[in-house]
């Protein structure tokens, strides 16, 4: 069983493309109560973008995020499955194609929360974005 888990663990290295590993590790926030208030300020703007343009903005965006506390997902298994589909499916924006697997986590988990495409595009520019990836 050990074996098996470690084998899991060191699954995704293993299958990663070699281009991911001559890319340079971006600078990580040593604080992670730091990196999730940037990731969450980053949600913030993203929900108020979607809103701005009509789109529907899910409560999933924002939870677990400080300060929204209250909120619980509203997505049903069948929605979040679908949104879990879009983000594998998303293409990276090309200038988050050199950024590294950081930046490529936090797009993808954007979306997977409910940030429509178009807005999820729109936010990979965004200093918000950029900061998010620290």
């Amino acid at each position: 069983m050990r074996a098996l888990l470690i084998l899991l663990a060191f699954a995704p290295l293993a299958c990663a493309p070699a281009s991911m590993a001559t890319r340079p590790a971006a600078t990580a926030t040593a604080d992670p109560a730091a990196r999730i208030a940037a990731e969450c300020a980053m949600l913030e703007r993203a929900q108020a973008e979607t809103a701005a343009r009509g789109l529907r903005d899910w409560p999933d965006v924002l939870v677990d995020c400080p300060g929204h506390e209250g909120l619980t997902p509203a997505m049903t298994m069948a929605q979040a499955s679908e949104v879990t589909r879009l983000a594998n499916a998303a293409a990276l924006p090309e200038t988050l194609r050199e950024a590294g697997p950081r930046a490529d986590i936090v797009y993808r988990r954007m979306i997977t929360r409910g940030v429509p495409l178009p807005v999820a595009e729109f936010m990979a520019t965004t200093p918000e974005f950029a900061a998010a990836l620290r």
